[in-house]
């Protein structure tokens, strides 16, 4: 060898050797991974050795196969399988002709020779080993200007070997470390177990139990605030002995601490100084670990807790961990790390016990839902599906509500003592109080009708005082059957077929519309009648606004359109109601039809101003025409 081709060759192994020793310290440090460095090393062993190709495989001893890791140029294959007895062959051996492999590594040469194609042009492969721990293989192809290694660079090989065999090996510890802590972590942050309970008493008794067992503690409990009763209170205990060891006569659970009371500064007694742990995780949000001289009320002399929280932030309870157990039965205090795990462990506590209440929220609603739906059927029974035939007269319909339980109601009721009763009302509010309301007020005016003593060949002013006294005891219904909240708008109007006499009393609704058979128009109901219903008590109702009635002679061709304000005050996109002037102007134009085409046009009109948007509450019509 000539002096510049050796000195060329030293200043090449300076750089090499340089390069490993930076690489090496970026694995100690923990900034990077072999999967990171294969190709640096890859690349140093070429250049030192003057190679023109070559490849790392890693070995993976779990599944047996293995894995190119860095290859020049570049190449993917699928894992390798290697047998046992073929990986105890690589370890006897310190390097060999791909050509002239040993005789136990034939059959692994043949057996992969497909996936081996890409590395026809590979001379030498050298086994990557620690002691009798089998870590891989670099492949090389051929060397620049000669064809095989001298001496010297053999040895040189090895040591290159080496080094990459040392930093697999380092790497692989590294990420065992690693992945135990990542393991650990996890256990601690995601407990997908107790995310899985869906029962809030399940979810509260896994969250202590994986507690107990991740610190190696020998009790443990949840306490959850109460924000009702502004208290915390003992859901889950362990061992469960503390809970019943100390129930009360009527079952009640043991611990229930006033949150008023635990934010007082109290360190008399050993019970109120656990008190005080609590006090202080709940008031500053954080873990707190201490130590008593007797056992606590959770039974344990060293406690640590800390506070459960909500997605938002707010504290749900504490979660409470108590004599830390070490190998041989010591018990030992909790340390900052066993601090940090249970906070870990309770934020996802609290993402578990939140999605348990939420599913619980969610079972009540569906309830809740099955319970409306049935109230929406009632509801449904109680609005007539037909009207009646009235002689002389033509009569019609329609009950669209907002939600699956409305507040409207209307009726055509046969009267025994003869004639027939239009009613009409909405009852102030949605939902299940407003529906049942409304079928008190239906009932009461059934009760009513019925017990009523005018008969059609009676006067008129005995037919108007009927109705003011019917209104007054549906009024005094009402006002006990309700909140100050809850009344009801009330139309009603009696009919005499015979007589075309209509006799009208208006509690606080909106005005019937009434086109004349020449195309005038009347409000009915607009200058007398009185108050809603149930809004007083009797004897303030004259102080206010006293019931009265009116009564007008129907001629043929007369419309009467009753409805609630679901008609009138209906608003559309541009946020414009519907109101009374466009409700005249829409019964104007269908006087001549019947009640049914009238009923239903009036309902398409408002429909088709409302457009896209949504529906501002129930929409009832009620339509009376003289034939």
């Amino acid at each position: 060898m000539h002096l510049s081709s050796a000195e060329e060759t030293i200043q090449r192994l300076i750089f090499s050797l340089s390069e490993l020793e930076q690489l090496g310290q970026t694995l100690i440090s923990g900034h990077s991974n072999f999967n990171v460095s294969s190709k640096t090393y890859l690349r140093i062993t070429l250049g030192t050795l003057q190679a023109t190709r070559g490849a790392i495989f890693c070995f993976h001893p779990t599944d047996n196969y293995l894995t190119i890791a860095a290859s020049t140029p570049k190449v993917e294959i699928p894992p390798i399988e290697i047998e046992p007895d073929e990986v105890a062959c690589l370890l006897e051996c310190s390097f060999f002709e791909l050509d002239t492999p040993p005789q136990d590594l034939q059959n692994f040469i043949s057996r992969n020779s497909e996936l081996l194609n890409g590395y026809a042009m590979h001379r030498l492969w050298v086994p990557l080993k620690i002691h009798e721990e089998f870590l891989g293989i670099l492949s090389l192809g051929k060397f620049l200007g000669r064809t095989a290694l001298e001496e010297w660079e053999q040895e040189l090989l090895t040591i290159l070997a080496h080094q990459i065999s040392i930093a697999i090996a380092y790497s692989r510890i590294v990420e065992g470390i690693q992945s135990e802590k990542f393991r650990l972590f996890m256990l601690a942050e995601s407990a997908p177990q107790i995310c899985q309970l869906l029962q809030p008493e399940d979810a509260a008794e896994q969250v202590v139990h994986q507690a107990v067992a991740l610190l190696d503690a020998n009790v443990g409990g949840l306490m959850l605030i109460q924000p009702q009763q502004q208290n915390l209170e003992l859901r889950y205990a362990f061992p469960e002995t503390i809970i019943s060891e100390n129930d009360d006569q009527n079952g009640n659970k043991p611990i229930s601490i006033s949150l008023k009371d635990i934010e007082a500064d109290t360190a008399e007694a050993n019970e109120k100084t656990a008190f005080d742990m609590l006090a202080s995780v709940v008031k500053e949000g954080r873990t707190v670990r201490s130590a008593f001289r007797t056992e606590t009320f959770f039974g344990g002399k060293n406690l640590m807790a800390g506070p459960i929280q909500g997605r938002d932030g707010d504290i749900l309870g504490v979660l409470v961990v108590g004599d830390k157990e070490e190998r041989g039965g010591r018990i030992a205090e909790f340390t900052d790390e066993d601090e940090i795990l249970l906070d870990s462990f309770a934020k996802q506590a609290g993402v578990a016990i939140e999605n348990a209440h939420l599913h619980q929220e969610a079972l009540d609603a569906r309830q809740l839902q099955a319970e409306m739906e049935e109230a929406r059927k009632i509801q449904e029974n109680l609005i007539p599906e037909t009207l009646p035939d009235i002689p002389g007269y033509e009569v019609a319909g329609h009950y669209e509500p907002r939600g699956p339980v409305g507040g409207d109601y209307y009726d055509c009721i046969e009267l025994s003592a003869g004639g027939w009763g239009l009613a009409i009302a909405d009852v102030s509010g949605k939902g299940m109080q407003a529906a049942l309301l409304m079928a008190t007020l239906r009932a009461g005016l059934l009760s009513e009708l019925t017990s009523s003593r005018v008969r059609e060949e009676n006067d008129s002013i005995d037919m108007k005082n009927e109705l003011v006294d019917m209104a007054m005891t549906l009024n005094s219904l009402l006002y006990v059957s309700g909140t100050e909240e809850k009344y009801a708008t009330f139309f009603y109007s009696h009919l005499n077929p015979e007589t075309d006499t209509l006799t009208s009393l208006n509690g606080g609704h909106n005005p019937p519309l009434i086109v004349k058979n020449d195309g005038s128009i009347v409000w009915l109901g607009e200058e007398v009648g009185g108050l809603p219903l149930g809004m007083f008590p009797n004897d303030m109702v004259p102080l206010i606004a006293k019931y009265e009635a009116e009564q007008i002679k129907l001629e043929s061709g007369d419309l009467i359109i009753f409805y609630t304000d679901g008609v009138t005050e209906t608003v559309n996109t541009e946020d414009e109601l519907y109101d009374e002037e466009r409700l005249e102007q829409v019964a104007k134009t269908c006087i001549d039809g019947d009640a049914s085409h009238i009923c239903n046009l009036i309902y398409r009109a408002v429909m088709d101003f409302q457009g896209d948007a949504d529906q501002f509450d129930d929409l009832t019509l009620l339509v009376l025409r003289k034939k």
